[in-house]
């Protein structure tokens, strides 16, 4: 009996440690890739006066993605964004979303997207969950991510895959709550980038 209880014991560890290496193995596996910024951007989009879509974007970001093209569950990113590098089609506009009734620029200099988990949804979909963060306000949100396929760049030969990512999201939720009605509750954002391994 001890001599079964011992084999039991060693198979229960065998096993443990079989779990261990694969799940250690597949976060290994998300190496850092470097992203692309002039063949990248970030936009977002909100409702004016209930009517028409309105466009802006960030002119700087950084985008730190570390990928695993065979585990992408394993793949995580982070972005980081200057509010002070917003900029529509209008200079008032661009004040106002700097001042204190929007972004709060001197006091929240930064606002930041975190990935906490990836789901597969399709052969080449997936979800992004992770935390939005804006005027300190911190928020789940969930991105729906397309990977629009791989690619060799020209120059330096080395492969490169390119990624979207869409939510929507309610900016009463961040504190985001001037200029209703005028200005709509929903902000659609819109990422996308190229990378390739560093």
């Amino acid at each position: 009996r001890s001599s079964d209880l011992r084999n039991l014991i060693l198979g229960c560890f065998s096993i443990f440690c079989a779990v261990g290496f694969v799940f250690q193995s597949s976060v290994a596996d998300a190496a850092p890739w470097k992203v692309d910024k002039s063949h990248s951007f970030v936009l977002f989009e909100v409702t004016h006066l209930g009517l028409i879509p309105y466009p802006g974007r960030f002119k700087k970001f950084t985008i730190d993605l570390d990928y695993d093209p065979e585990n992408v569950e394993a793949s995580k990113v982070e972005v980081r964004i200057p509010v002070k590098t917003v900029e529509t089609d209008d200079s008032l506009t661009n004040e106002t979303l700097l001042g204190e009734q929007f972004f709060d620029a001197n006091n929240f200099p930064t606002m930041t997207f975190v990935s906490t988990g990836i789901r597969r949804t399709g052969e080449t979909t997936g979800i992004i969950d992770g935390d939005l963060t804006i005027i300190g306000n911190t928020r789940k949100v969930s991105m729906e991510a397309t990977f629009k396929g791989k690619a060799k760049h020209p120059f330096t030969g080395n492969p490169v895959i390119g990624i979207t990512a869409v939510a929507k999201i309610n900016r009463m939720k961040w504190g985001l709550t001037a200029w209703l009605p005028f200005v709509g509750k929903t902000i659609t954002i819109r990422i996308a980038f190229e990378a390739s391994p560093e």
